[in-house]
């Protein structure tokens, strides 16, 4: 068994459960970062693992990046678009798990936590969940890959408008939107995730796991090239200083100043 000091890993059978574990927003820092990113390679060799729940410790499952760690104004162009390559290998590390992946959500599932959820297969929500996209509010946009994945998900205006806006994405509408495949009762999250599980487990192993390799590479085509060019775009915006002067407008609780 792992252990982690911002994930919890538990194994059960053919299902792993890794849980956020620093409620109670269970923010994305660094060390977040490069613990799931050891976690999935080490899931790689776990052969032994069909399936992988991603859920979190406490009543919201992310409000996303932890804008006291990133945010302080110490932050370079250059360790923005490493931060960024960082965010892509956990993203394709994910994505590219030969489990079958489920996020298993509750309450706040903000930024970095939406984008983790696009990362797997699968996405149930509880009744009292949103998703919310806040990034170009803190003068940054839907970075490590998220905005084509999320494209792929909706459709090109319907992500522009999410990003955009910056409004919050309600269990409900999510579910109309293909952002979630299940809205369940607040209070039966991870059994309502058990028994979808438990429906794939019981088809072909070998033709599941073909089928999501499948559909995924039907999906992701001309996904490499955003992947490229993606650390040299943030890195821009690094030094245009509209991530610096959002997240201290947001770390100030006043109205940020952008430049035209």
């Amino acid at each position: 068994m792992k252990n982690y000091e911002t994930l919890k890993y538990e194994q059960s059978g053919e299902v792993v459960t890794v849980s956020l574990n620093s409620p109670p927003l269970n923010l994305f820092g660094s060390k977040m970062l490069e613990e799931m990113i050891d976690c999935w390679h080490s899931l790689r060799n776990n052969l032994s693992a069909r399936f992988l729940i991603l859920t979190a410790e406490g009543d919201n499952f992310s409000a996303g990046a932890d804008i006291n760690e990133f945010g302080t104004g110490e932050i370079t162009p250059q360790a923005a678009r490493q931060q960024q390559l960082n965010g892509h290998e956990m993203m394709r590390s994910l994505e590219s798990l030969e489990q079958i992946t489920v996020c298993a959500m509750r309450g706040v599932v903000c930024g970095a936590g939406m984008a983790v959820a696009q990362a797997c297969d699968f996405r149930i929500m509880t009744e009292n969940s949103h998703f919310l996209v806040p990034e170009t509010n803190v003068g940054t946009y839907y970075t490590w890959g998220c905005t084509p994945r999320l494209v792929r998900l909706v459709g090109a205006s319907k992500t522009m408008e999410i990003i955009m806006t910056c409004d919050p994405v309600p269990a409900g509408e999510a579910y109309r939107l293909n952002l979630a495949n299940r809205v369940v009762p607040n209070d039966s999250l991870m059994e309502a995730t058990h028994e979808f599980i438990a429906k794939i487990a019981s088809r072909s192993p070998m033709c599941v796991r073909i089928t999501k390799k499948l559909a995924l590479g039907a999906s992701m085509e001309g996904f490499g090239n955003m992947f490229i060019c993606e650390p040299e775009l943030i890195e821009g915006v690094v030094y245009a200083g509209d991530l610096k002067e959002g997240m201290r407008a947001f770390l100030e609780k006043r109205p940020p100043k952008y430049k035209p």
